[in-house]
């Protein structure tokens, strides 16, 4: 909910506003929190609810708040509008952005493109919605004499009241005929030409009447800008194309491309327009990736397993299930409403690998034991692979967008293939294969010795692992790793640990050994790898060169600076395009893209170094340069100062206030912080507040016989006023009146204490006599949650984040013991990769558990499932060891990886104990050597295939976001898991025999 308090302070608007409203919204029930802002002229209110309650109603209910409450606020309060949060369309951005040029005025460029171009591309039913900007609208301008206008006893507002006396439509009564009929007055008095206005009588005086072409210039003008919108430096028109939510973004761009370009040929001589920005490209290109790594992963399948089996059948049995599987999955994604998109995409492609795992696994064994009782070992895999993927809806909801849709598919594909699996491949195998399904195989003399020699090998080999359990479990242990290298230096209150585990000897001698040795691939992943890299966006590389100013600088002030910089980008080669925007004159900002050559290579680092260099010649600016995207987001180290927030929260503000200049000064002692903002924006960095403050001497105005109702009127007639007066209708159209004096653009502080100000009555004062300009720093937004104000203080520690993050604890300690009760301070939380990291990687223990259940309660053991779940831990020791030995980047797909991993990885020992559960003759021990024999080349061809379905998407490299760091971690893992199916879970289940 936002809100508007014309010409009002922070303070104001909390005070008339805010604290009312949510004092009234505070009402509601559901309810679950309140947060609020109140900065100059404007303000706003955030009503979180719970997830179960219908917005709509609770939306007619806060309305139906608002206008009970509203009569009540004071006059300068705007009525409140609301918007949903969670709406789709605020976070939009155009796909496609042109530039129009031509010799002529802004406005009328303005007028020319809305005509043709807007009109044109609106015939197309998938555009939301089209903006045309960059030229300001006209408006009337009258520009008065203050010395003529009080030598006549006129001010400001008389002329205002004249104008709407004089002119517009009104209204004055009812009249009766003689037929008895009652009709309506309307009085016109339209302004059909600027000369009415000019010849408008103001006032009388001395018997002659006061026109306002006598006191004032009337002028028909473009309005002042309000805001400056420019690419590549070049000032033109803008026009920008937002597409309806679930089109394809792709075919629409692509129509409008076309239609943009024929509606160019008719537009006047001498227009020109640009392509300055193409967000279907971006699309485009990922498209094209998704559909050569579909084309690239069915073509490595195809090889590799020909070139295992060589046997054109085989193939075809395995590639006809793909085709009938992808079929019956199209029509369960058309049913259930899932969107079509990147990751959709990527998701069929993934899937390709597993399709052909229960192929493979189903067609072994028709061909070896002519039965289909593997479906069990099929379903028990696909199911924990299900849930793995399902682990995905328990995340927050921040973090389900990309990877729902993604999971939701290769879900599906992976049901709909078990059902292919047991009902279409037998059916095609023994159509293609005929006679030759029932025919044994027959094994040359040869084979079978090298056979009957590996066999004998490798039972004398688990014979003596499966003795030596425990040592295999201790190398298991150590080789994943014992967290150990986590514990703290010091634990409060604790004495029994800070003389063992915190004392110097443990810290400074043993510690360095014993974290290495106990750590394993955990510690080698967590310190070299988890804390190195973090969130990764797979957006284009851009630089951004933000701007603050402190209130009271003009729009032309940051304009100036703004273009200097543009000066300095027009000289560097690799740019892409840069575009600015001067918001207003506290805020600016200049976005940079660069082109693919140098996208991804060292000049947006180079770059942004001479940027932060240029910055310093503008001290008085708060500047913030830093980059996003796939270019910034390579390798991974983070060089920047260590810097930190803390949340203070009470009720009173004052005090609060107070608090937080107590702890300012307090962290300030410390060397290693050189400044400390005590009043950093929640959501963003924002400087201190500036201004000058008037403060009248009630003495002083009654010796110099005004008033401070005179003083206030006359600076008012002197200043810039901050919008328009009034409105008039000229011709057909609506003209904002802006009535001000000839000089206000320059009136200066100076002029204001230093020089004699005349009032409407003819008094003349000076401000120095009667009062005292300060310059001084304010409040520039009160924040409040919950009702309770709060107050950020930020600092930059000029060190290790280590010992930064050290002090800032001893400081918050101090500060607690010392607080009055109720008032709160805590660290704040950066939003980011990590955050709710500690709830993440907790699925994963839930998806072991759901994991042993799915196995105990199809294979009706519990013993057996427990061995199969200690493949899962084997399987990431791969993860980690592939991630740091070869320091690639994780992000996170890396998270991804672990879940597809936790349902992958104990998919072949599921088939390997399903095996041995159906073999029921012989030695216990010799049925666990034939079940691990008679599903080895299935295993191996099923995790290999998996591994060759994943290769396209490493081709690309590790700067490919999220697909390369979920397809090296998944081979990693999978590849390592070989040693826990081959190795570890038969060494398990081998049973000891006693001598």
């Amino acid at each position: 909910m936002t809100f508007s308090v014309s010409n009002a302070s922070p303070e104001i608007v909390e005070k008339l506003a805010t604290s009312p409203l949510e004092n009234a919204l505070s009402q509601l029930p559901d309810v679950k929190e309140i947060k609020s802002n109140s900065s100059y002229n404007r303000g706003n209110i955030t009503l979180n609810f719970d997830k179960k309650v219908d917005m709509e109603i609770k939306k007619f209910e806060v309305a139906a708040l608002i206008r009970q409450i509203y009569p009540k606020l004071d006059q300068q309060v705007g009525y409140p509008s609301m918007t949903f949060s969670s709406d789709p369309n605020l976070n939009r951005s155009p796909i496609l952005i042109y530039s129009i040029n031509a010799p002529f005025a802004a406005f009328e460029i303005k007028k020319v493109s809305e005509d043709i171009i807007k009109q044109g591309l609106t015939r197309l039913q998938e555009i939301e919605e089209i903006n045309v900007y960059g030229a300001e609208e006209l408006q009337i301008t009258i520009n008065y004499d203050i010395q003529r206008l009080y030598a006549y006893g006129i001010n400001r507002n008389d002329i205002v009241s004249q104008i709407n006396e004089s002119f517009g439509l009104s209204y004055p009564g009812t009249v009766s005929n003689s037929s008895g009929q009652t009709l309506f007055l309307r009085y016109d008095r339209q302004l059909n030409d600027i000369s009415q206005l000019e010849d408008l009588i103001i006032a009388r005086k001395n018997n002659k009447d006061i026109r306002l072409r006598e006191i004032a210039t009337v002028a028909v003008e473009e309005a002042e800008a309000r805001s400056y919108y420019r690419i590549n430096g070049k000032n033109s028109v803008t026009l920008s194309v937002m597409a309806r939510e679930g089109v394809n973004k792709a075919v629409l761009g692509t129509q409008i491309k076309n239609m943009v370009e024929d509606l160019g040929k008719i537009m006047p001589p001498g227009y020109d327009i640009r392509l300055e920005q193409d967000n279907t490209e971006y699309l485009a290109k990922e498209l094209d990736k998704i559909y050569k790594r579909s084309g690239l992963s069915i073509l490595i399948l195809i090889f590799f397993i020909f070139l295992m089996n060589r046997n054109w059948r085989y193939l075809l049995t395995l590639f006809s299930g793909i085709v009938v599987n992808l079929a019956i999955t199209s029509i369960f994604v058309y049913i259930l409403g899932i969107d079509i998109h990147l990751y959709s995409l990527a998701g069929l492609t993934i899937s390709f690998g597993l399709i052909v795992d229960n192929a493979i696994i189903m067609i072994d064994h028709l061909h070896k034991y002519k039965n289909r009782k593997v479906f069990v070992a099929l379903l028990a895999a696909s199911l924990t692979t299900v849930a793995a993927l399902l682990m995905v809806f328990f995340l927050p909801e921040k973090d389900q967008q990309n990877l729902l849709d993604f999971s939701k598919v290769v879900a599906i594909t992976l049901s709909v293939s078990l059902l292919v699996a047991l009902l279409f491949t037998p059916a095609m195998y023994s159509l293609l294969f005929g006679d030759r399904v029932k025919a044994k195989r027959q094994l040359s003399f040869k084979n079978l010795r090298l056979r009957a020699k590996g066999f004998r090998a490798y039972e004398r080999s688990l014979s003596f692992i499966g003795r030596k359990r425990g040592w295999l479990v201790v190398l298991m242990i150590f080789g994943f790793g014992i967290p150990v290298f986590m514990l703290p230096a010091k634990w409060e209150g604790q004495e029994w640990y800070n003389k063992t585990i915190g004392s110097t000897v443990y810290q400074e001698t043993i510690r360095p050994i014993s974290d290495k040795v106990l750590g394993g691939s955990l510690r080698m992943f967590v310190r070299g790898v988890y804390e190195k890299y973090g969130y990764r966006e797979p957006e284009k590389t851009q630089l951004f060169v933000t701007a603050r100013l402190p209130y009271g600088n003009t729009l032309e002030q940051m304009n100036i600076i703004m273009k200097e910089f543009e000066d300095y980008l027009s000289t560097i080669d690799g740019i892409d395009k840069y575009v600015t925007r001067v918001s207003s004159g506290q805020s600016a900002q200049i976005t940079i893209t660069f082109d693919e050559e140098n996208e991804k290579g060292a000049l947006p680092y180079q770059l942004k170094a001479r940027l932060q260099n240029k910055s310093v010649d503008w001290s008085g600016v708060r500047w913030g340069i830093y980059g996003v995207g796939q270019g910034f987001s390579i390798g991974g180290s983070n060089e920047s100062i260590p810097s930190y927030r803390v949340t203070m929260m009470g009720y009173n503000f004052d005090e609060l206030e107070r608090q937080a200049e107590v702890m300012a000064e307090k962290l300030l002692a410390h060397k290693r912080i050189q400044e400390v903002n005590t009043n950093e924006f929640m959501y963003g960095s924002s400087s201190k507040t500036e201004e000058f403050v008037l403060s009248l001497d009630p003495t002083n105005i009654v010796m110099n016989n005004t008033s401070r109702g005179e003083i206030v009127n006359t600076l008012l007639d002197l200043s810039k006023p901050s919008g328009p007066s009034t409105y008039l209708a000229l011709g057909d159209k609506v003209f904002p009146v802006v009535i001000k004096e000839d000089e206000s653009d320059s009136f200066s502080n100076y002029q204001l204490m230093e020089e004699s100000l005349t009032a409407e009555t003819g008094r003349i004062f000076k401000i120095k006599n009667i009062g005292e300009l300060k310059f001084q720093t304010t409040v520039n937004t009160i924040s409040k949650e919950n009702r309770q104000y709060i107050r950020i203080v930020s600092f930059e520690y000029y060190g290790s984040n280590k010992f930064g993050q050290e002090y800032l604890d001893e400081v918050i300690e101090e500060m607690e013991n010392q607080m009055p009760v109720g008032y709160t301070i805590e660290k704040s939380r950066y939003p980011g990769f990590g955050q709710g990291a500690k709830r993440q990687y907790s699925l994963l223990v839930l998806l072991i558990i759901v994991i042993f259940f799915l196995c105990g309660i199809l294979f009706e053991n519990l013993k057996q499932p427990f061995y199969i779940i200690l493949i899962i831990p084997i399987s990431f020791i791969g993860l980690f060891l592939i991630f740091s030995v070869f320091d690639f980047a994780f992000d996170q797909g890396g998270y991804a990886a672990f879940v597809m991993l936790g349902g992958l990885a104990v998919n072949a020992a599921i088939f390997v104990v399903n095996d041995l559960n159906n073999r029921s003759e012989g030695v216990y021990n010799r049925r666990i050597i034939k079940a691990i024999a008679g599903k080895a080349q299935p295993i191996m061809l099923t995790i290999l295939s998996t591994c060759f379905g994943l290769i396209p998407f490493i081709m690309q490299g590790q700067n490919e976001v999220f697909w390369f760091s979920l397809a090296i971690g998944t081979i990693g893992g999978l590849i390592f898991s070989l040693v826990g199916i081959f190795i570890c879970l038969p060494a398990f289940l081998w049973q000891k025999v006693k001598r």
